[in-house]
């Protein structure tokens, strides 16, 4: 329901226009026809009255047009009739939608005007279940359009069609003399005798005993109900046990409720308690969906009920005359609500690392720990996770913190060195040492510093302790995607001279050492690699693991991104698909949230090569085919064969496919991970499940 105080939100009055056959002309022909359809509807007569008034936006939709009316309610059905013949001689094979709802006034990336909502959705989906010359309307613009004698004959109801989303629409015919098609389109079935309405179950909410309050609350249910809405409204409950459990159950089953709501309103106990339970059985299931409607004022309420719906979409009721409108506009949301204000979400686009100030990043239990450590200059941080489960998006936020404190910080993401720079130890050691004098703008002289006869390993010692000593305050050196250097042959020699530096704090106490802090994120097992550990850095410092979101955290981010998923058996359901894998996790609630998918559908295309996920799909499978020992690992698992400890199932864990439980067993990090590829290598019976 839109907020009165936004000139974005209204009731439109639309008419949809289709080109059928469209889709099978040429480019050349396809701009033939929407220059000829643009042409007709410019000069029809109440299309060209409205537009001078500002009072029709139109809107282009591919293969035809939306005339979104904002005054006269007829408008739709008289352009559609004027129209009619002129479509017909210009050889035009047009089908036409009608239907009034809510929308909102956006403007799209290239600028331009543009709407969003139930009011445009239904009258596509109303046009859609029509053949070349059916004129449909919804039952809504019906009902209005029936108020008037001139209309009234012109309409019959046809019956039900299944639209768009498995969306039931009840649709008459517009037709008479010379215009429109009376028979039901195919896919529309007629109303059986004795069907239940296809309305949906509401409770209106109100103070007892304030006559506005109950005329308007009134008004609304005799409309509500002629909509073929099931209404309940507590009039005839006798007060005690029995009835407050009547209340509840009847609020926790409606699909919405509509809160009437004065100034007295506000000090109503039984309408707090009320809304309290709404409130919580949406929490729990998405619904009931919280509709108030505010009588006389739109001033914020006071109270807990002001905290319940203030931060909600509500209409304004002034008098009589507002009963029509604000009973559309609760009809129109229970369809399709709008967003309230405070849920409205830039989106970012998945994959990489997550800003450090966007609103999508999650904080987990590691994340103040690594902030403290790095807060407190410790000489030695590691960050460990798989990949793509936010090792670079927590090295973000700790580059953020330090340059907060005014600390000199560098990254070096070893994944863009290339392999012949890592060919030879030496020419490896001076790209640190330049990158790092490039980024701490540090002035260095290699040609009279940098000597064959110390060696790679004592030169970059000399570099790092005169960029420290140089230094007014503490430095931090960034290392991300360590685990690229595992396989090198110098690599112990390498992380022996990190650990060095750990070392010299303590044998140098007045050395520059202890301004030096170095991060490292990795994601392989440093034991399977490293030859001695007691020389390299990763058994001392501190360390982080990094692991997927819980339940909580996903049920948050839904939160973020506007609840896209509309109960917490949504949230089970994805979680236990995806178990809480980051990336996965946020790509999910991206395409939701971007309407470019409903749930069920992304369930069902979830291990699918052109599903959601398939580009990110198609990498593992490649990630987890290229090596042989890894290949070998996972088709093993998957038929269930010796599972003991292996580099292939290291490698496995490293690449974010496979996780090692506490007793040291290996299984797949996720469901879809398990699904996928098991489809993709198929290997006997499939008896290892996500764990």
């Amino acid at each position: 329901m839109p907020e009165p105080a936004s000139p974005s939100t209204e009731i439109a009055h639309v008419l949809f226009l289709d080109l059928v056959g469209y889709s099978r002309e040429s480019t050349a022909g396809q701009a033939k026809l929407i220059g000829e359809l643009t042409r007709l509807v410019s000069v029809s007569p109440t299309f060209a009255e409205a537009r001078g008034t500002g009072g029709v936006l139109p809107l282009p939709t591919g293969d035809g047009m939306a005339l979104l009316y904002t005054g006269e309610v007829t408008a739709p059905a008289r352009s559609a009739l004027e129209l009619w013949t002129p479509l017909r001689e210009a050889g035009l094979r047009v089908r036409m939608g009608l239907h009034s709802g809510l929308v909102q006034r956006q403007t799209d990336i290239a600028g331009h005007a543009n709407v969003a909502g139930e009011g445009i959705n239904t009258a596509q989906r109303v046009m859609d279940l029509g053949e070349e010359g059916h004129i449909l309307a919804s039952d809504q613009y019906a009902s209005w359009l029936g108020q008037s004698e001139t209309w009234k004959p012109r309409l019959r109801l046809v019956g039900i069609g299944r639209a768009k989303h498995g969306v039931l629409l009840k649709v008459h015919c517009l037709s008479g003399d010379g215009f429109g098609r009376p028979e039901a389109p195919p896919g529309v079935r007629a109303v059986r005798d004795g069907e239940v309405s296809m309305g949906q179950d509401l409770a209106i909410l109100y103070r007892r005993g304030k006559q506005q309050d109950e005329q308007v609350m009134g008004a609304i249910e005799a409309h509500l109900s002629a909509l073929g809405h099931r209404v309940f409204v507590d009039r005839h409950l006798k007060i005690g046990v029995e009835w407050a459990k009547a209340i509840e159950e009847r609020i926790r089953a409606s699909d919405a409720v509509v809160a009437i709501l004065s100034d007295a309103s506000t000090g109503s106990e039984m309408l707090e308690y009320e809304l309290e339970t709404a409130l919580d059985e949406h929490r729990s299931r998405g619904k009931p969906a919280i509709l108030p409607v505010r009588l006389g004022s739109s001033k914020p309420l006071e109270g807990s009920i002001g905290a319940i719906v203030n931060p909600l979409n509500f209409t304004v009721w002034d008098d009589a005359e507002d009963d029509r409108r604000v009973a559309a506009e609760i009809a129109s949301a229970i369809a399709e609500p709008l967003k309230a204000p405070s849920d409205e979400r830039m989106l970012e686009p998945v994959g990489g690392a997550v800003p450090p100030d966007s609103s999508f990043y999650v904080e987990r239990e590691a994340d103040a720990e690594f902030l403290d450590a790095l807060g407190h200059n410790e000489s030695i941080v590691l960050v460990k996770g798989p990949r793509q489960m936010g090792k670079t998006s927590m090295l973000g936020r700790g580059a953020k913190l330090a340059r907060e404190q005014n600390w000199s910080t560098a990254l070096t993401d070893f994944q863009k060195v290339g392999g012949s720079q890592l060919a030879s130890e030496d020419a490896f050691y001076r790209l640190l040492a330049a990158t790092l004098a490039r980024q701490f703008k540090f002035s260095y002289d290699f040609e009279s510093e940098w000597l064959e006869v110390f060696g790679a390993n004592m030169n970059l010692d000399n570099f790092v302790r005169a960029l420290a000593e140089a230094s007014d305050g503490p430095i931090v050196w960034f290392m991300d995607e360590a685990d690229r250097l595992f396989g090198i042959p110098f690599a112990s020699d390498f992380f022996g001279l990190i650990r060095s530096w750990h070392n010299s704090r303590a044998t140098e106490s007045n050395g520059p050492w202890g301004k030096l802090t170095v991060v490292i994120a990795y994601a392989t097992e440093a034991h399977l690699f490293i030859q001695d550990l007691n020389q390299s850095p990763f058994n001392v410092g501190r360390q982080f693991e990094l692991c997927g979101f819980t339940l909580e955290q996903t049920e948050d981010l839904n939160g973020r991104y506007g609840s896209p998923l509309r109960s917490g058996e949504e949230v089970r359901s994805l979680y236990g698909l995806i178990a809480g894998q980051p990336f996965l996790t946020r790509r999910a609630l991206d395409v939701l949230a971007r309407g470019s998918t409903d749930f069920a559908r992304l369930l069902s295309t979830a291990d699918r090569d052109d599903g959601p996920f398939g580009d990110h799909l198609k990498r593992i499978l490649i990630a987890a085919s290229r090596l042989p020992s890894v290949a070998d690992a996972l088709r093993n698992s998957l038929s269930c064969s010796s599972n003991g400890e292996s580099e292939g199932l290291h490698r496995l864990v490293a690449a974010g496919i496979f996780k090692q439980g506490p007793d040291g067993s290996f299984g797949f990090c996720c469901e879809l991970y398990r699904r996928y590829l098991a489809g993709h290598m198929p290997v006997g019976s499939m008896g290892v499940a996500a764990s």
